[in-house]
């Protein structure tokens, strides 16, 4: 467990995408440096294991986790649990809540370390430990394969032999390189698009240090990217002394207490191994045969929105129903949704000197026209009652299902080109999605994902003309109006702004009030007054504050999009690269600090000097993150 533990603790300063570090040359402990949610919740899987034991009831084994869990997340309740884990910790009786979220896959290793006799039993105490709260297809998914990496690590599988596996087992698309994924991978904390990524940062690394860079260098959930990465790492080729004593120095005395015991139980179970030919027997063999491929298809209910517009779109086949069908699809793949696949089995000759072997092909459904679809079902029941419940079947999330068609969309498996599409649940009502209607979907997806995450927008123009919650003025101490970017304000909105002014009773340097935005676009105006610079030591804090708190005003009214003018940078006086400088480093630290709550911020810029300073802090921060 201490690649989990390092992981963790080396990605704990670089996680979210305002800390992302985008290479592989970075210190790997530093002040910032500390265990999170994911060591505590590893070590405390591995005590509810270690309590129960590997051959306890399934039932008693969920409790036993989930004791050891509540009692960890008690003692660590700030540790950066996200939202609804943190509510299930607080429940009496905590119950799953069909999370595919990544944090089944990075608390799972333990499964692998204590039981090393049996794959198959391993996977389904690695099962066991996700259910308790992560019972989403996918959350299982990601904890079994990352504990099968492990396992077969352990057991001394060579990466080809892993990569292979994996594959065929869990079908995640380990073609990818680092370097592939690096330019536009941002922070997610699901299962689909965390542990495929650890897997391959473990696949491409050379060494353990190296490994847990790779996926560091990532970007995104850093600390659970290399904690998962880290358990792997750890399985295949150890842990050096040094990073050993780090990692122990670093963690409590309770939770080291865990690791200590954990060790001596390895040590324990490994002598009665070595004394029991019949078990050392089990252990060599545990690989031979390697697991089978996926032969039925895996149990998920589908989507009920998708399903239910699918049966609209039979009724009603308009260009209105089609267009709904295809958000229902959309919303079903950004909540992680699976579509099967039916494939059959094929024989393949064998070529330069390798033998023959069997593989298999997507299973391809023709029309009248003469074009060729990729069959897919959108659920176990819609694939059970389809003529090719017959066939094996591969589950894919819906997103991969869809990417292959689209030739910029991450990924490098694409289908073949005289494919036209793909046709979902082909024998009723089947709806068939061209390439251009899945160009579309993944389009209209990514413009959702960049408006769930927080950041930093700089652009030039009229603040007065922009559309967002909440607009920004730069105003005098009687907020009534006055020149600049006041006066524009206050003309835009119309008398109506002047009237509730007048009601606020002004307001100090530094600090912020609120009004609505009348006949501006912008739902709110947030009025603030910038310092009047003297070079004054409190000048810097006061314009701070008054980004701080402009924020923490639009967030108090369930603001998500926010407009900053150049506070105080005209007639007031302030120089106007520093004036960026502490804009820019306000709203990032608010930023950080307000991880769970989304925030746009614009900064915008009325002159082209403001505008090309700005633009150099972007590219200067840009260049820092991703230098190598």
């Amino acid at each position: 467990m201490y690649g989990a533990i390092l992981g963790d603790i080396i990605g704990s300063p670089y996680e979210f995408d305002q800390n992302n570090i985008k290479t592989t040359d970075f210190e790997l402990f530093s002040e910032r440096s500390e265990f999170t949610d994911d060591s505590i919740m590893t070590l405390a899987v591995a005590e509810g294991l270690m309590n129960c034991g590997i051959d306890a009831e399934e039932d008693v084994m969920k409790k036993s986790i989930i004791e050891a869990m509540k009692k960890y997340g008690k003692r660590y309740p700030f540790a950066g649990y996200g939202a609804n884990f943190s509510m299930w910790l607080d429940e009496e009786d905590p119950k799953p809540y069909r999370s595919f979220g990544n944090g089944s896959a990075m608390r799972v290793s333990a499964a692998a370390w204590l039981c090393q006799e049996s794959l198959q039993k391993m996977l389904q105490i690695a099962a066991v430990t996700a259910e308790v709260s992560h019972n989403h297809p996918e959350g299982i998914k990601g904890a079994q394969a990352t504990a099968a990496v492990i396992f077969m690590a352990i057991h001394g599988a060579s990466k080809e032999e892993i990569r292979s596996t994996v594959t065929k087992v869990f079908g995640y698309d380990l073609t990818r390189t680092c370097d592939m994924i690096r330019p536009t991978y941002h922070h997610v904390e699901s299962c689909q698009e965390t542990v495929p990524e650890a897997i391959i940062a473990f696949l491409e690394g050379d060494s353990f240090e190296s490994v847990i860079r790779l996926a560091v260098s990532l970007g995104g959930d850093s600390d659970t990217l290399a904690c998962i990465a880290g358990s792997m790492a750890e399985a295949f080729y150890g842990v050096p002394q040094e990073l050993k004593r780090e990692a122990r120095e670093r963690l409590s005395d309770d939770l080291r207490g865990v690791l200590d015991r954990f060790d001596r139980k390895l040590e324990e179970d490994r002598e009665a191994r070595e004394n029991d030919p019949a078990r050392m027997k089990a252990w060599k063999e545990a690989l031979r045969p390697a697991p089978p491929a996926q032969k039925n298809a895996p149990k998920f209910p589908g989507s009920e929105e998708l399903e239910k517009t699918l049966e609209e779109f039979a009724a009603d086949r308009s260009k209105e129903k089609l267009v709904r069908c295809m958000e229902a699809l959309r919303k079903a793949m950004h909540a992680g949704g699976n579509v099967l696949f039916p494939v059959q089995p094929v024989r393949v000759n064998g070529s330069d000197g390798k033998p023959a072997g069997r593989a298999i092909r997507m299973k391809l459904i023709s029309t009248k026209d003469g074009k060729n679809w990729q069959a897919a079902y959108t659920s176990e029941n819609r694939y059970k009652n389809g003529s090719s419940a017959k066939d094996p079947a591969l589950a894919a999330t819906i997103r991969q299902a869809l990417e292959q068609y689209v030739s910029d969309a991450p990924g490098t498996n694409k289908a073949p080109g005289n494919i036209a599409g793909v046709v979902l649940n082909p024998e009723k009502n089947p709806l068939f999605l061209t390439r251009e209607m899945i160009a579309s979907i993944l389009k209209v997806e990514a413009r959702v994902q960049r408006a769930s995450r927080s950041g930093i927008l700089v652009t030039k123009g009229d603040i007065t003309k922009m559309k967002a919650d909440c607009i920004v003025n730069a105003a005098n101490c009687s907020l009534l109006g006055g020149g600049g970017v006041d006066g524009a304000i206050h003309r835009a909105a119309g008398p109506g702004l002047l009237e509730e002014c007048r009601k606020l009773d002004g307001c100090h340097t530094g600090e912020a009030k609120i009004t609505g935005g009348y006949d501006l676009p912008a739902k709110y105006v947030i009025h603030t007054v910038g310092p009047i610079y003297d070079g004054d030591e409190d000048d810097p804090k006061l314009l701070a504050s008054c980004y701080r708190n402009s924020l923490d005003l639009a967030m108090k009214n369930n603001a998500h999009s926010i407009i900053f003018p150049n506070i105080s940078t005209g007639v007031y006086g302030y120089p106007k690269e520093e004036a960026a400088e502490i804009a820019m480093g306000a709203v990032g630290r608010w930023l950080s600090d307000h991880k769970g709550y989304v925030m746009h911020v614009v900064m915008c810029c009325f002159d082209q000097e403001n505008y090309e300073i700005y633009e150099k802090l972007v590219k200067m921060r840009q260049n820092k993150d991703q230098k190598v």
